[in-house]
């Protein structure tokens, strides 16, 4: 499913096809809502330069620019915006779900914005550098043991073997309560400690794999197998799983 907003030459936009969809409106609507935005603009700097205080004349412009998506054979433009000119634009849209739509848009912003300053601020740290890069090298070990995994599931009968590194990986991060954070760069937002759970995480789960086919256990008990010693090293953690954190949320 499509994200609300994107990150575009590292800044944060939402597009007009995907606010027309949310905010229930037609897009040819949006983006005539969007140009005549951009004729005030236009008017407006005109005015900056000017009639308006030096204060006003600082206020950066709107900015929305123009792609082409196709659809079907047919092209047609879709205007990508910042959060200051999406909430320019929403501004004119009235409802409850306009409402709730504007929240969850900025909310979506914030979360963005948030995640490139983890991101930039881990680049710049040596120590995170360095335990990013260990990470990397047990990642391609586990990669290594997936691969024979996948042909020892194959020889079984197994008929999905293509989707079973991205199913460990997913273990991997529901064990850690990462899984609801699917986004791109995922650990490149994350901390030292959490860099290091999840790189012991894959540790285990690549010795349990070793461990049970060594043992010519099925591969659909080697996956069951798997998730147990995640849940286990999870609880050592005191880390809760999903049926122990749904208890604590009183759900």
């Amino acid at each position: 499913m499509k994200q609300l907003v994107e990150v575009k030459n590292g800044e944060v936009f939402c597009d007009s096809q995907m606010v027309a969809e949310k905010f229930d409106r037609k897009h040819a609507y949006v983006r005539e809502c969007i140009e005549k935005l951009i004729k005030e603009e236009s008017k407006w700097e005109g005015r900056k330069k000017s009639t308006l205080t030096a204060e006003l004349k600082d206020i950066p412009p709107l900015n929305f620019s123009e792609i082409e998506r196709e659809y079907r054979g047919q092209k047609f433009t879709v205007y990508l915006m910042d959060q200051e000119s999406f909430s320019m634009l929403v501004s004119r849209f009235t409802g409850a779900k306009a409402h709730e739509w504007m929240r969850r848009f900025n909310a979506a912003f914030y979360a963005m914005e948030q995640r490139l300053i983890t991101e930039e601020t881990n680049k710049k740290n040596a120590t995170w550098v360095g335990q990013r890069e260990q990470g990397k090298l047990v990642r391609l070990t586990a990669m290594d043991t997936v691969k024979d995994f996948t042909e020892y599931a194959k020889a079984q009968g197994s008929q999905n073997a293509q989707f079973y590194y991205k199913h460990i990986t997913q273990a991997c991060y529901k064990c850690l309560q990462l899984i609801e954070a699917k986004r791109p760069k995922l650990r490149d937002t994350l901390d030292m400690l959490q860099l290091n759970q999840l790189m012991i995480a894959e540790v285990v789960a690549e010795r349990s794999i070793r461990k049970h086919m060594e043992e010519k256990e099925h591969y659909k008990t080697i996956f069951t197998l798997v998730k147990q010693d995640l849940e286990r090293f999870a609880d050592g953690l005191m880390i809760p799983n999903s049926g122990q954190q749904k208890r604590l949320e009183g759900k």
